[in-house]
């Protein structure tokens, strides 16, 4: 049963679909990626969700490799984190830095930044307990992002966790224990 379930996980993966990149003018875009991604993240960052969100497009998806395993988002719960982390640290930043830019993409790592005076309540698949303001600063080590951008939406994300990031360097950071 446990190969079965191995099988089946390794199965889903491989087909939630690749993303074929487009060149530069195949993207039709009037910006570039990175700009487009990064006003994206500076609407998130300010909470102003509205117009971080319309810069998705409607067939919008993130795949998410390293919490714990695999996550598929749609675009209908596509800020979900960044409107609970807001919660929780008012003040965060994302601190990217531009790994690469080619054609229509762009990698950035992540170091969140931000003092825990909210209440912490991630959505449940990201395995972080609810978790009262403990006044803790976390300054997290990186997340990578291949952000895709097309008629100037994201159309994807492609996002990569190391291990020992991401959440479980959160929850160390602000001394919480798994339940």
């Amino acid at each position: 049963m446990k190969y079965l379930l191995l099988i089946l996980s390794i199965a889903a993966f491989v087909s939630c679909g690749s993303y074929t990149p487009k060149t530069t003018s195949d993207a039709h875009n009037s910006r570039t990626p990175r700009e487009i991604v990064q006003e994206h993240l500076r609407a998130a960052e300010a909470g102003d969700f509205d117009r971080a969100n319309s810069m998705l497009a409607e067939d919008y998806t993130m795949k998410m490799q390293g919490m714990p395993f695999f996550i598929s988002i749609k675009k209908p719960n596509a800020l979900d984190m960044h409107k609970a982390r807001k919660m929780a640290f008012p003040d965060f930043q994302f601190n990217e830095k531009i790994e690469w830019e080619k054609d229509n993409q762009v990698k950035i790592a992540v170091y969140l930044t931000g003092t825990h005076t909210g209440v912490l309540d991630y959505p449940s698949a990201v395995g972080v307990p609810r978790t009262e303001p403990t006044g803790k600063k976390i300054d997290l080590p990186a997340e990578y992002f291949i952000y895709s951008v097309e008629n100037d939406k994201i159309v994807r994300t492609d996002g990569e966790i190391p291990d020992g990031h991401g959440p479980p360097a959160l929850m160390k950071q602000l001394g919480i224990e798994k339940k």
